[in-house]
């Protein structure tokens, strides 16, 4: 069915042969889950070429597609692209697609040296088949949403003030994993204090202040699909300025959840979180974009941003991940990943943001 669909994308460019190399993008088509492959897609039919490392496991896991080892990948590739290109007749150069953004320039001209064909830069088709998960796909990430959420829950319930930032990070990590998670889907950011106020900073071994507020945002990979969640731990007593960064960006968040719905434009989501966090005073302090895609890659298409020209459809799974950033203060960030349903959007997360993560 994937194939199909991808054939069909091809057709409408007029494509003849396409060269998959992105792993993501090969496991989305065959289910190989290795790490070395690269695939070849065309009406006359779909070769998986991969190492020997890969025999027995790509015997076992990949479907739809003639399977080729070979110790010499690229130049086995560019045979089959010289043999599909012959078979394709006479008349103008045959329309061979390849991933402009993930085939390495080296590579790319080793494969045109001597292959006739009209080679053509496509940026991505397969992700744009991806936008649109399938039940197994959101069962996937949600069980990775379940095995991440509870593992948070076991690591706050054992304290996280005094303990150092990498320490707390380390224990997510290996409770993520005791509950079934295959690894955790990034590296987890801790950022306690004015630290959290950097968005993707990198734990250290600050100890965690009793007065502090703590950014965690962590996500888990379960069957190769990932999960993506962040929240902001105040103190018991906050002080009054994290008390309404807080409250702005939980409102700015809810605020984008009830605008979710299929069709609606993603830049009107990332509109209604700004026009949110404007009305608070803080929109300045808001540094990037309101959510994205997550499956397979945790960064995928669509993007919540301004400048995005997707439009939401029922089956899309996205963040939504308004955050405030004040150097020198500290920073406030809460993400939750949202399913698009036939007529609104519903969490895949579930950890409640306004109360129980108050400690």
């Amino acid at each position: 069915m994937r194939i199909r669909r991808l054939l069909g994308v091809l057709a409408r460019r007029k494509v003849r042969l396409f060269l998959c190399v992105r792993m993501t993008n090969i496991r989305y088509l065959t289910g190989f889950s290795g790490s070395d492959a690269a695939l070849l897609v065309s009406p006359d039919g779909v070769t998986f070429v991969t190492d020997g490392r890969y025999a027995e496991q790509s015997r076992q896991e990949v479907r739809g597609a003639e399977i080729v080892i070979t110790d010499r990948k690229w130049l086995e590739v560019s045979r089959r692209i010289r043999s599909s290109t012959r078979r394709s007749g006479r008349g103008r150069p045959a329309k061979i697609g390849f991933e402009s953004r993930h085939l390495p320039v080296e590579i790319y001209r080793f494969l045109t040296r001597g292959n006739d064909g009209n080679w053509l830069a496509l940026r991505d088709p397969v992700e744009g088949l991806r936008m649109r998960k399938e039940e197994t796909e959101i069962r996937a990430m949600e069980g990775a949403a379940v095995a991440a959420s509870g593992a948070l829950l076991k690591v706050l319930s054992g304290g996280v003030r005094g303990r150092s930032e990498k320490e707390v990070a380390a224990d997510l990590e290996r409770e993520m994993k005791a509950l079934g998670a295959e690894e955790p889907s990034f590296r987890v950011i801790v950022a306690s204090g004015p630290r959290s106020a950097l968005p993707h900073a990198e734990p250290t071994e600050s100890a965690i202040g009793r007065e502090e507020a703590v950014v965690i945002d962590f996500g888990a990979r379960r069957r190769g699909y990932c999960s993506d969640e962040t929240v902001s731990v105040l103190p018991l007593r906050p002080s009054s300025p994290l008390r309404r960064m807080f409250d702005a960006v939980r409102r700015a968040q809810e605020r984008g959840i009830r605008a979710i719905g299929p069709g609606v434009r993603c830049r009107d989501v990332d509109a209604r979180v700004r026009e949110s966090l404007d009305r608070s005073g803080y929109l300045k302090y808001f540094v990037h974009s309101t959510g994205h895609g997550v499956g397979l890659d945790i960064h995928e298409r669509p993007s919540l941003s301004p400048r995005s020209k997707d439009r939401l459809a029922e089956g899309m799974v996205v963040t939504v991940e308004p955050g405030v950033y004040i150097p020198g203060l500290g920073g406030v960030r809460i993400e939750d990943m949202i399913r698009v349903t036939g007529s609104r959007g519903e969490r895949v997360t579930y950890l409640p943001k306004k109360s129980l993560l108050l400690s």
